[in-house]
C-alpha cells in the first residue's frame, strides 16, 4: 500500500510541476507581449515628438489636426501668419482660420477623412482660398493638406502660405501685359498711319519731278537733268526704306492660320515671284520637308534670302543652291550662292535693321530684308546665320524646330 500511495503522489507532483512550467512560459509570453508593447508605444512616442519637433522648427506656417478634427499643433511661423498665438486655436477645427463662407466646406472634407481614413477632396492637393487673421482682416493664402497615420492615430497637416505679395505681382503682370499688348496695337496702327503719309508727299515729289524732267526736257542742262534724276533715285530709296519699316513692323505680327506646306511644291513658286535672270541658277538641292506653318512667313524668310542673292550676284553665271537637313530635332536649311560673298566682320551687322554693306551704286538695299528674315525665325525659335568667304560666294543658314512646324515627314 505505501508503494501505490507513493507512486500516486510522484504522479501528482509531476502534473503540478507540468502546470507549473506552462505558467511560467504563458507569463515569460505575457511578459514579451508587453515589453513588446511597451516599445511599440515608445517607438509612436518618439515618433510623434520627432514630428512635433519638426513642425515647430519649420519655416513654412504647419498645423497639426488630430483624428478628432481639433488642432493639437500650431507652429510659430503659423502664428506669425495668422496673427495669432497658438493658445488661440488649439483644441478648436481648421476652420476657424477661414472667412465664414469657406468653413464648412473645408471642414467637411477634414471629417470625412476621419471618418473614412481615405482622402479626399483638399486632402492631398494644394489650394489657393481666403484666410483670416486675427485682427478680422482676410488674405489670400495658398494651402497644402497632408494625410498620414502613427499607429491607428489619424493626421492632417496643413502647410500655409501668404500669397498675397504673389497675387499682387500677378495682377501686375496681367495689366503690364495688357499695357505692352495695347502699345504694340498702337506701334502697328503708327506705323501704317506714318507709313501711308510719309508716302503719299514721296509720290508727290516723284510725280512732280517726272512732270519737269518731260515737260522742261529741253530747257535743262545736262547737270540739271543728272540732279532731278539723283533726286528720284532718293525719293525711290526713301520710298524703300518706308515700306521697309512697314515689313519689320508687320513681320510676326500677321496672324494667318497655320497650314501644313509641302515645300518641294512652295519654293519653286517663290523662285518664280523673284524671277532671277537668266544667267543665275537655282536649284533645289534635296528633297524638301513638309511643314505645319503660317505660308506668309516661310514665304518672307525664302524671299528676302533669295531676292538677296540674286541682288549682289557678282558673276557672269550665278548659281543659288536650295537644301534641307534634319539635325538634332531641328530642319536646318541653306542658300548657297557664288557671289562676291561678305567680310567675317560684317556677319553680325547685315541682321541689323536699315545696316547694309558698301555695294555698287546700281544694287543699294534698305537693310531690312535679312532682319525680317531674323526676325520670322526666331519667331519660330530657330535661329540664322551666315558662313561667308570673299570672292566664293555666301550659305546661309537657318533654323526651324521640328515640334513647332509640326513636319509630317521624317525622312529627307
Amino acid at each position: 500500500m505505501v508503494t501505490k500511495k507513493h507512486k500516486k503522489k510522484s504522479t501528482l507532483e509531476q502534473m503540478v510541476e507540468e502546470r507549473t512550467n506552462e505558467l511560467e512560459k504563458a507569463d515569460e509570453q505575457l511578459q514579451l507581449e508587453i515589453a513588446r508593447y511597451k516599445s511599440t508605444e515608445e517607438t509612436l512616442v518618439h515618433k510623434e515628438s520627432l514630428l512635433q519637433m519638426i513642425i515647430r522648427a519649420t519655416g513654412e506656417a504647419m498645423i497639426l489636426i488630430g483624428n478628432d478634427g481639433l488642432i493639437t499643433l500650431f507652429n510659430p511661423a503659423a502664428e506669425e501668419i495668422f496673427g495669432c498665438k497658438k493658445e488661440d486655436v488649439l483644441g478648436k477645427p481648421l476652420d476657424c482660420l477661414m472667412p465664414d463662407q469657406h468653413r464648412e466646406r473645408y471642414q467637411e472634407y477634414v471629417k470625412n477623412y476621419f471618418n473614412t481614413g481615405e482622402p479626399d477632396g483638399i486632402i492631398g492637393n494644394t489650394l489657393e482660398l481666403p484666410a483670416l487673421r486675427s485682427d478680422g482682416n482676410i488674405f489670400e493664402m495658398e494651402m497644402s493638406l497632408s494625410a498620414g497615420k502613427l499607429g491607428d492615430k489619424q493626421f492632417v497637416i496643413a502647410v500655409a502660405r501668404d500669397i498675397t505679395e504673389r497675387k499682387q505681382i500677378e495682377v501686375s503682370q496681367d495689366e503690364l501685359l495688357n499695357k505692352v499688348e495695347n502699345i504694340n496695337k498702337e506701334l502697328k496702327e503708327f506705323a501704317s498711319i506714318v507709313s501711308h503719309d510719309l508716302k503719299a508727299p514721296l509720290r508727290g515729289i516723284k510725280t512732280l519731278a517726272n512732270w519737269i524732267l518731260s515737260d522742261c526736257a529741253d530747257k535743262l542742262d545736262g547737270q540739271a537733268k543728272e540732279q532731278m534724276n539723283l533726286l528720284l533715285d532718293r525719293v525711290e530709296r526713301m520710298y524703300s526704306l518706308i515700306e521697309g519699316t512697314l515689313q519689320y513692323s508687320r513681320a510676326g505680327r500677321v496672324e494667318g492660320n497655320r497650314v501644313q506646306v509641302n515645300l518641294n511644291n512652295f519654293i519653286p513658286e517663290i523662285i518664280n515671284m523673284v524671277v532671277p535672270p537668266e544667267n543665275i541658277t537655282v536649284t533645289i538641292e534635296n528633297e524638301l520637308p513638309v511643314i505645319e506653318c503660317e505660308e506668309t512667313h516661310i514665304m518672307q524668310v525664302f524671299q528676302n534670302l533669295l531676292s538677296n542673292a540674286i541682288k549682289y550676284m557678282d558673276k557672269p553665271q550665278g548659281w543659288i543652291k536650295i537644301a534641307c537637313v534634319e539635325q538634332d530635332g531641328f530642319w536646318k536649311f541653306s542658300v548657297a550662292d557664288n557671289g562676291p560673298g561678305i567680310e567675317e566682320k560684317h556677319f553680325e551687322k547685315i541682321f541689323k535693321i536699315f545696316q547694309t554693306l558698301p555695294t555698287s551704286p546700281d544694287f543699294q538695299g534698305t537693310g531690312v530684308g535679312l532682319t525680317v528674315a531674323k526676325k520670322i525665325v526666331e519667331l519660330y525659335e530657330g535661329k540664322i546665320w551666315i558662313k561667308s568667304k570673299v570672292g566664293e560666294g555666301s550659305t546661309f543658314f537657318f533654323t526651324l524646330p521640328k515640334q513647332k512646324t509640326g513636319a509630317l515627314n521624317e525622312k529627307l
